[in-house]
């Protein structure tokens, strides 16, 4: 028996919608073959590629309800990246499925999304995973949506900022790592009036800052180029250690702040400062040295008064 329903204002209502691009169409008929086997019901014309979805208006589209709308992805084409951005916006009734060896964009993959995949010798097993998503819709109460609507405000979503193509982490690294020096060496004199010595040596790698009183070390602050986290990032390292050890107090990657159009260092593990947090928070070099030298001064004056 076929599960396609009508409600009572007399618009049909399917599990699924389908688009496509042209090199898919063969496949693409076969997964819908292989649902309609299955007793799912299936709205697919073999005119309706990812270019006649774009193309129309949203009083053009078929007036359905739908369970998901599936685009199959095979490329990185306009309107996919348009249907992936919907599912990373929370959007549940859009559905890809990604053909082959497709990637999805680093900036539109989530944590909690599981992408549906397979190749176009695997027409059955896609259908059953497809059929998988309708039971578990269903389970969990999931209403239908009018297609259109899907479709539309899909396509309207904004493609998120991007970084310019001259952005480069290293650059910043080596900006970060310069700034903060020159900083530490222009700060430390004025410990003289507490009777504290402030030392700072700046190598091309590694910033040691240390501050002493008769000898003894009541300040130790090492401000690594890479390590956890990646080459490109910046460590911080609270305390006298073995040299070479692998301990962090936090570390801070240069980041593109879309937002101020700025780069910054977004900071991880702030125990730097004395205090653990599981968000990451962002700097810019000025705010991150004015930060770091307000928990050097709390600490002194907890140690010295």
């Amino acid at each position: 028996m076929s599960r396609e329903v009508w409600l009572v204002s007399e618009v049909a209502s399917y599990d699924f919608a389908v688009s496509f691009t042209e090199e898919q169409e063969t496949t693409v008929e076969e997964v819908v073959a292989a649902c309609r086997q299955r007793g799912l019901t299936v709205l697919h014309g073999p005119g309706q590629t990812h270019q006649w979805w774009a193309g129309k208006d949203e009083g053009d589209l078929p007036e359905a309800q739908v369970r998901f709308f599936l685009p199959f992805v095979s490329t990185a084409d306009e309107f996919s990246a348009a249907m992936l951005r919907a599912v990373k916006a929370g959007d549940q009734h859009v559905l890809p499925v990604l053909i082959d060896d497709v990637a999805v964009p680093v900036g539109l993959l989530h944590p909690h999304v599981q992408y549906l995949r397979g190749t176009e010798s695997q027409p059955h097993s896609i259908a059953e995973a497809l059929a998988t998503r309708v039971e578990q819709a269903e389970a969990a109460g999931w209403d239908l949506a009018r297609l259109a609507a899907v479709v539309t405000q899909a396509r309207e979503i904004e493609p998120p900022a991007a970084a310019p193509a001259d952005f480069s982490r290293y650059a910043e690294q080596d900006a970060a790592m310069r700034y903060l020096g020159e900083q530490f060496a222009a700060a430390v004199p004025a410990l003289a009036r507490r009777g504290l010595v402030g030392t700072v040596h700046r190598g091309d790698s590694r910033i040691a800052l240390r501050i002493e009183r008769a000898g003894d070390t009541l300040y130790a602050l090492d401000i690594q180029r890479g390590g956890i986290g990646g080459d490109e990032t910046v460590n911080f390292v609270v305390g006298r250690h073995d040299a070479g050890s692998a301990c962090t107090n936090g570390w801070a990657r240069p980041v593109y702040d879309t937002g101020t159009s700025t780069a910054k260092l977004e900071l991880h593990d702030r125990s730097v400062f004395g205090r653990d947090g599981t968000e990451p928070l962002t700097y810019t070099p000025e705010e991150l040295f004015t930060a770091l030298w307000q928990r050097i001064d709390a600490v002194l004056a907890a140690t010295i008064g």
